[in-house]
């Protein structure tokens, strides 16, 4: 944990999370982020008392509502932030965001779900499918006046439209605006997390898993998930684990990986359905 009273460094991620569940959630973020960015400054903004130390700082929320990223990002005390969402799992390095933050007003990735009715709502006229959604899992913002004006209007916008969605409102008005934008490889905030089973040597790793099955663990019946094992079973966290330690982005080895589609009897078989020469080869063990 970096020393709370010393001056605010210019990097740091928050978090926000309204309601004793999502706030239990955000704290078990905190701390896989913490596992994997050690010294990295880490602030929580809620509508409770939390009094745990894997947050830096806890600020109380002006806003109890569904969407208190924006009250967050607009009150954080970092140059630079780096928002997530309380439904996440980090997994590795993701640091060099700021150094792109350097560069660029807001940075974020794409909505991986965009054949959906979701996807598809729009704000006040049609967007060209080539400007997607975002994601609001993961935003990063450079502090300045004019990206603080822009976080402001997208929440008074949502709150006098009552909107129940703010994808699609950060969508028109990102596009409207003269921010400088950045779409991150979407590793930093993958959400179809089973296409890592097709993933192999020439893939980067993931960064950050976002899970919104997490959500079921709000309610509370359900027992407490402690480990991303435990979230996405133990065979796919092992071959995340073998990514990150291949990924030469990460410092890593570079080694051959087999993707998981292709290992074992099953894998061969899928192989001889498209390709029997090479099937056959994998199954012998050539």
């Amino acid at each position: 944990m970096t020393d709370p009273t010393s001056a605010d460094p210019r990097d740091g991620v928050v978090f926000a999370a309204t309601g004793e569940g999502f706030t239990r959630l955000a704290i078990e973020a905190a701390r896989s982020l913490r596992a994997t960015n050690p010294g990295l400054a880490v602030d929580l903004f809620t509508d409770g008392p939390v009094d745990d130390p894997v947050f830096d700082r806890v600020h109380q929320l002006g806003r109890s509502w569904f969407r208190p990223k924006f009250e967050a990002l607009r009150r954080s005390r970092f140059q630079r932030t780096i928002c997530l969402d309380a439904d996440v799992i980090i997994v590795a390095d993701l640091r060099d965001v700021f150094e792109v933050l350097g560069r660029f007003d807001l940075v974020a990735t794409h909505e991986q779900r965009r054949n959906t009715a979701s996807a598809m709502r729009q704000l006040t006229r049609p967007m060209p499918a080539a400007f997607p959604q975002i994601n609001g899992g993961m935003i990063g913002i450079r502090q300045s006046p004019a990206t603080l004006a822009f976080i402001d209007l997208v929440e008074r916008t949502m709150v006098e439209g009552n909107h129940g969605r703010d994808q699609y409102v950060l969508r028109e008005l990102l596009f409207d605006s003269d921010l400088r934008i950045w779409v991150l490889p979407p590793e930093y905030n993958l959400m179809a997390v089973r296409q890592v089973e097709v993933q192999g040597t020439k893939f980067t790793a993931p960064r950050v898993l976002h899970l919104p099955r997490l959500h079921d663990h709000v309610k509370g019946s359900t027992k407490r998930l402690e480990s991303p094992a435990a979230v996405i079973g133990p065979a796919l966290w092992r071959h995340i684990q073998r990514m990150i330690a291949a990924d030469m982005t990460l410092g890593g080895t570079g080694k051959r990986l087999a993707r998981p589609v292709d290992r074992g009897v099953f894998g061969s078989l899928r192989a001889i359905s498209a390709n029997a020469a090479l099937g056959l080869s994998r199954l012998l063990g050539r």
